[in-house]
């Protein structure tokens, strides 16, 4: 029944009359079937794999990502809408665990209504982007009389997956249309582009509506609900802000961090924490103590009320203290959390998405099994993907080895946030999806092997600099891949050079 009314459609649009929309009943007859025109121009590959197929095996790799969007999406709404205390403090001690998480679901009975809250959150936006982009294809495609590409059945995942929860849809619809016509077809469509659309809508957004894109906007719903039933959740728990609930993600808590909060001010809150000696920096700590606790009897390193822990922070360093202004101590004690994972920042926790971010950044697992996909299939580059995370880690890794070689006391004096490990800032923020979908795309990415590894280290680098640099810009990725998009052909024609020199 299909097939007959895509062969009358056919007929139709053959009319002088109807010609012009002959691109939309062949977009619907390929998207169905498989193409019925071979090409007319080489190079010819005798392969069953359409650029249809190709991106339909790329949706099938961002499945998981999109299943964890809705999941996680649904859970935040529900508990930091919640108004209980005790359900927030639940959820973040069963979340450390990817079945923990399930299992807090199912023990509140809350599972359907997670599912349904999420899916009230994403689907939406999918439905907008698809509406609004195609309408811009279709009509970019009518007016120079040209085929529809596919390009929109990738882009119409991804753009969404990078957004925040609570992105207004008009929004959300101005974002896409900047990306599917000024990043893609004034540059003469799908396979033209220069930029990556999604990203180039993404950008727009962030740029033209910073408020919207950063801040407290990572939990579904109306944000000043959240931030009612956030007051009153610590109001029950009777918890100072630096110790209590907050809104506030992985990126955003780094770039709060500021380079007046040393590793030894970060040192001493994880040790009255974690209530262990085992800190990098615990002699000299010990050693300001020891002064300090002249003058403060029955005080014991580790077991510190919050008063006096504060106290020893703030004191200056003349009379035994650390210096730290006492305006820096909250954002102190979260940054402690960051490099630790003393809390809901845990390694499992930002390994497995429960945590705030954008829909399909937060979960680094969903990401890798997408990964294994286009690995398997050969659909995106496994020299891109290891290159960008090698430059990450290798350049987070050379900050906190300059820190130690150029701070006195181990790098107890050097900014505290050089010292996040660095295979924690792999599952931070949009850095694994950003490497594995984003950095990938066939288009807007060098062809050439060495010129793959190039880009990759340049994408991963530029990242943690602009994380660790810039404390305007809480995420790098965005940035480093649209720069690395730029440069792909610079690092194509070197590539080249050097291919041709061998041979």
């Amino acid at each position: 029944m299909l097939r007959r009314f895509l062969d009358y459609s056919f007929r139709f649009v053959e009319k002088d009359k109807f010609k012009k929309f002959f691109p939309v009943v062949d977009a619907l007859d390929t998207f169905c079937y498989e193409p019925t025109h071979p090409c007319s121009s080489p190079p010819f590959i005798r392969d069953s794999v359409d650029v249809k197929r190709w991106m339909i095996i790329v949706v099938f790799a961002l499945m998981p990502a999109i299943f964890m969007a809705v999941w996680n999406s649904g859970l935040q709404q529900v508990v930091y809408l919640s108004k209980s205390a005790n359900l927030m403090q639940e959820f973040i001690l069963s979340s450390k665990t990817f079945w923990g998480a399930f299992s807090f679901a199912l023990h509140q009975g809350i599972f359907l209504k997670i599912i349904l809250k999420g899916l009230q959150l994403f689907i939406p936006l999918v439905a907008i982007t698809y509406i609004v982009g195609g309408t811009c294809e279709v009509l970019f495609a009518i007016k120079r009389k040209h085929k529809i590409a596919e390009g929109l059945l990738v882009t119409g995942i991804l753009y969404p997956l990078t957004l925040p929860p609570t992105i207004p849809y008009w929004m959300a619809a101005l974002g896409i249309i900047f990306g599917v016509v000024f990043a893609k077809e004034v540059f003469g469509g799908t396979g033209m582009n220069v930029l990556n659309p999604a990203l180039s809508a993404r950008a727009f957004l962030f740029f033209t509506f910073p408020g919207r894109m950063t801040g407290d906007v990572w939990v579904g719903g109306d944000p000043s609900s959240v931030k009612n039933s956030l007051h009153i959740m610590n109001t029950d728990a009777h918890k100072a802000i630096f110790d209590g609930f907050s809104q506030a993600t992985c990126l955003q808590t780094l770039s709060s961090t500021s380079s007046l909060i040393k590793r030894i001010h970060v040192d001493t809150i994880a040790t009255n924490i974690m209530e262990t000696s085992s800190v990098p920096t615990i002699e000299f700590i010990k050693e300001k103590f020891a002064l300090w606790s002249e003058n403060h009897p029955g005080a014991v390193l580790g077991k510190l009320s919050i008063t006096q822990l504060q106290e020893f922070l703030s004191t200056p360093l003349s009379e035994g203290g650390l210096g730290m202004l006492s305006s820096q101590f909250d954002s102190a004690y979260a940054a402690t959390d960051l490099i630790y994972g003393t809390g809901k920042f845990s390694s499992s926790s930002l390994f497995w998405g429960n945590i705030l971010g954008a829909f399909g950044e937060t979960s680094t697992f969903a990401c890798l099994l997408g990964a294994l996909l286009l690995i398997i299939t050969r659909i995106a580059s496994w020299r891109t993907m290891l290159s960008c995370v090698l430059g990450a880690f290798l350049t987070a890794w050379l900050f906190k080895l300059g820190s130690i070689l150029f701070f006195d006391g181990y790098g107890a004096w050097a900014p505290a946030k050089f010292f996040i490990p660095a295979y924690r800032h792999l599952f931070m923020g949009g850095l694994a999806f950003g490497f594995i979908f984003m950095a990938t795309d066939p288009v807007s990415s060098p062809s050439m092997k060495l010129g793959k590894w190039l880009y990759g280290a340049f994408i991963g680098f530029l990242t943690v600099f602009i994380r660790l640099i810039n404390p305007a810009y809480p995420e790098g990725v965005m940035l480093a891949i649209l720069l690395g998009n730029v440069f792909a052909p610079l690092f194509d024609h070197y590539a080249i050079r050097r291919y041709r020199k061998r041979t």
